[in-house]
């Protein structure tokens, strides 16, 4: 090439026309964080949080590592120049300002690799392409789904085997064991094949709680060849013709459309589809705008060199930047003297590149280096730069003719003002009369200059306690109020929505009234047929193809769709790939369910579940919050589960049921153990405010995240899939009597977690019934009602015991011969005493003993016919 020099002066390195200055940048090394994964950089003046990254992660720096922008580029620029002082120095230059960037493979010396040629099919394999294309995304969605309920259902069935309390010949039997007869009723009916059940329980029998393998397992969707439509096709499709494969030409474009208004697939080619060149250099156009003038030269002198660079790497010369080239010089998209512009650009850089010039979508890193802000033959993708606040740099070009007061009165249409200052609205006024202060309006500002919205952005903490009790409110009603705070301060919500629009901006400057009509067209959002235009005006002069992709609205229908295929047809485009985006609903689908609409209660279906004791009493009553004693009951459980101590605090309201909890996780890092205090915090909330128990429980059973593993320091649960799964099981157990999800027997423990002596000293030990009873909640007192209660007599003092109770007392004969074993079976029958499972009349208590069709109470005397 000419050794003629543009940007660097002879003798004089490129450096020297560069202020650096010192940056930071996060490495890309995933596994490291905080000030650890810092990278130091010293970049040229003018360089955004954007380029700098992209220069981070192409240079593999290392966490520590300082690096120069200069040294690094220029270390590039030698690799790439083929010893040449000029080139070296042009490239040099050229990379520091952002004119063009290689490709990730060069900056590691790796040699480019050749894009892969996909099949293509024609208009007669269409049809079971397109039902192989259905059958397995839906198929892959509903086995998800499908796996995920087997799982649960299936894993529900082991556990109700496995910690039944009974023999073995009735934990396995459905017919005995009423746990897992509801597992099973449940499997059944949420499909489970009735083999996959019975597998389960002869796995729970062999002690294997999780589901087979290979249920998660996600099948390998085949791979859709693209589609190529010839003009003929679309011929048959107007004279609703049939297909040489008896198909009808209109039926195969309807399944088409559909099939790609749904998954966005298949590509479509509507010519003989080329092998591509793989791209070795990106040139980003709108680097050559200056005053809303191209300059050519230089767009030609760059052309040259970086297209030989491409060449000699067998790669391509990739335009990126030609719609912001066109924003940046006024020109409005959808109009001739647009196409017409970008046609005389595309001329340019073909007259002067030897390699093969291409509009495809460019390597991410690659162009976030050179800061393209346009794609392909797409318009900008937004109106303001990385980090918000400010227009991009073809905005600002495009706007550069106005005055400067005009300039700031765009910008404050389109983005904000960022903050409350000088907005003058009633509410404001009435704010500032309940108490607000200029600290509350600075945090309220703070708030909205880091993006977060102006609903949010006012709340309880920015207004403060003082303003909440002029208002009236609550700190309760506060929360409950949420975004909707202000509407219930009494703020209209137009006057919400004019606040939104002054601090947050409209977001377009398509009508903005200061801009005029031509320079509002600028910044008109295209149509698809706009699109389609620019694509057949770019391929012309290409002789290729523009890989156009389209993005149509959620609200874009399937014959909309179809329509936009046939024009791309008609107009001699080579291919197109469209895909529909997601309508506005996504964004509420999380929150629906929580609409007045749905608070109507549902339901239940509640099954008769007989018990041994009152575990928890549910009583209607309203909504209002139940308000916990100050000295208040409860007990602490120290468990480590998956090598994580875990704390779980429990306070109860006067009549025993769960108020509160609280979990403490000391070791964990500062972020996991306020998420968990706040997480108690809630759970805590809705256990005052009437929320079942029970609702948490199955909410929260069988979630999976780490920490997980084995329980340690609970004699109940011995296993979790998660700290909330460990701490539901818990309360579960605890307050709800849910024995079925406990991993071992509950009553061969002491139930206050007390005297862990050996196995044998464990079947002996009468408890205390003091040592159950907090010294320090009592205040050391024993209370009253607490009873003393003897073994059970034993066999020589049958007739004391009955003399007391007023029935005679039989106990069971004993079975077995030898001296050592009889004595442990003897002492072990002494200390178990079958209860009945009423409660006494007289007394109250649960120590109802049945013999001989007689009852008789331990605790009072009181004794009766069963």
């Amino acid at each position: 090439m000419s050794q003629n020099r543009r940007l660097s002066r002879k003798g004089v390195s490129p450096l020297d026309d560069f202020a650096f200055l010192s940056r930071q940048a996060d490495s890309p090394d995933p596994d490291t964080v905080g000030e650890e994964s810092e990278v130091e950089l010293l970049a040229p003046e003018g360089w955004d949080a954007r380029n700098i990254a992209a220069l981070v992660a192409l240079s593999d720096a290392q966490p520590g590592d300082q690096l120069h922008a200069g040294h690094v580029l220029g270390e590039l620029a030698e690799l790439l120049s083929q010893d040449s002082e000029v080139e070296r120095d042009e490239m040099l230059a050229s990379l520091l300002h952002r004119e063009a960037a290689p490709v990730a493979a060069l900056w590691r010396g790796a040699p480019l690799s050749p894009q892969k040629t996909r099949p293509v099919i024609g208009a007669e394999g269409l049809t079971d392409a397109l039902h192989t294309l259905n059958a397995a995304e839906m198929g892959q969605a509903a086995a998800n789904v499908g796996a995920r309920v087997l799982a649960e259902r299936l894993e529900a069935v082991a556990l109700a085997c496995v910690n039944c309390d009974g023999a073995d010949d009735e934990c396995f039997d459905p017919r005995r064991n009423r746990a897992l007869a509801r597992a099973v009723r449940a499997a059944r009916r949420d499909g489970a094949p009735d083999p996959m059940i019975e597998r389960a329980i002869a796995r729970a029998r062999q002690g294997l709680i999780t589901p087979e393998q290979g249920l998660f397992a996600t099948p390998q969707a085949p791979e859709l060849p693209d589609v190529q439509l010839d003009p003929a096709f679309f011929e048959a499709v107007e004279a609703d013709a049939r297909l040489a494969d008896g198909e009808s030409a209109r039926a195969v474009m309807n399944r088409l459309s559909e099939a790609v208004w749904t998954h966005g697939r298949p590509v479509l080619h509507f010519t003989e589809p080329q092998a591509l060149t793989p791209a070795a250099i990106i040139l980003n156009l709108a680097r050559f705008v200056r005053e809303q003038t191209l300059d050519e030269d230089g767009l030609a002198y760059a052309a040259r060199l970086w297209g030989q660079t491409a060449a000699y790497q067998s790669g391509s010369l990739l335009l990126a930047g030609l719609g912001a080239t066109l924003t940046a010089l006024a020109l409005p998209f959808d109009s001739e003297a647009a196409r017409d512009r970008a046609q005389h650009i595309l001329r340019i850089v073909r007259s002067e590149c030897p390699a093969p010039v291409s509009l495809e979508r460019p390597d991410a890193l690659a162009a976030g280096l050179i800061g393209a802000e346009s794609v392909g033959v797409h318009p900008p993708a937004a109106l303001d730069a990385p980090g918000g606040r400010q227009f991009a740099a073809c905005v600002n070009a495009a706007l550069s003719a106005l005055t400067q007061d005009e300039q700031i009165g765009a910008r404050r249409h389109a983005l904000g003002a960022g903050a409350l200052a000088g907005h003058s609205a009633n509410w404001i006024t009435q704010l500032e009369n309940a108490g607000v202060d200029q600290a509350g309006f600075a945090r309220i500002d703070a708030a909205l200059s880091d993006g977060v919205p102006l609903r949010f952005a006012i709340n309880r903490w920015s207004l403060g306690p003082e303003v909440a009790r002029r208002c009236g409110l609550s700190p309760e009603h506060f929360d409950e109020a949420g975004p909707r705070l202000l509407e219930k301060l009494g703020v209209d919500p137009l006057e919400v929505v004019a606040a939104e629009r002054y601090v947050h901006g409209a977001g377009r400057l398509d009508d903005c009234e200061i801009l005029s009509p031509e320079l509002r067209a600028v910044f008109a959002d295209p149509a698809p047929e706009a699109r389609l235009a620019m694509a057949e005006a770019c391929e012309d002069v290409l002789e290729g193809t523009a890989s156009l992709e389209l993005a149509l609205p959620g609200s874009s229908s399937i014959e909309e769709l179809g329509a936009l295929i046939a024009s791309s047809a008609r107009r001699g485009l080579t291919g197109l790939s469209i895909r529909r985006e997601g309508d506005a609903l996504y964004d509420l689908l999380n929150t629906i369910e929580y609409e007045t609409g749905d608070s109507v209660r549902r339901s239940v279906i509640a099954e008769e579940r007989v018990v041994e004791r009152v575990v928890e009493k549910y009583v209607e009553r309203a909504a209002e919050r139940r308000k916990l004693p100050d000295r208040r009951k409860g007990y602490i459980q120290k468990s480590t589960v998956g090598g994580h101590k875990v704390y779980l605090h429990t306070g109860e309201f006067e009549d025993g049921e769960l108020g509160e909890i609280f979990i403490d996780m000391h070791k964990e890092g500062a972020a996991f153990r306020s998420l968990m205090n706040n997480f108690a915090i809630s759970i805590s909330i809705g256990l005052q405010y009437g929320v079942p128990l029970e609702e948490y429980v199955d909410a929260y059973l069988f979630t999976r995240f780490e920490p997980a593993g084995d329980v340690d320091g609970n004699d109940s649960i011995k296993h979790a899939s998660s700290i909330l799964d460990y701490i539901f099981r818990e309360l579960a157990v605890s307050y709800l009597g849910r024995e079925d999800l406990a991993q071992t027997d509950p009553h061969n423990y002491d139930p206050g977690g007390l005297g862990k002596g050996v196995e044998q000293e464990k079947l002996v030990r009468e408890a205390d019934p003091a040592s159950l009873i907090s010294k320090g909640f009592s205040r050391g007192q024993l209370p009253d009602n607490v009873v003393m209660l003897g073994s059970r007599p034993k066999p020589g003092k049958s007739e004391d015991a009955a003399e007391g109770s007023g029935f005679e007392f039989d106990p069971k004969p004993k079975s077995g011969g030898g001296s050592s074993g009889g004595a442990h079976v003897e002492r072990l029958e002494d200390h178990i005493v079958n209860y009945h499972g009423d409660p006494c009349p007289e007394c109250g208590h649960f120590t109802v003993i049945e013999n001989a069709g007689l009852l008789g109470c331990d605790a009072c005397g009181w004794a009766g016919k069963v």
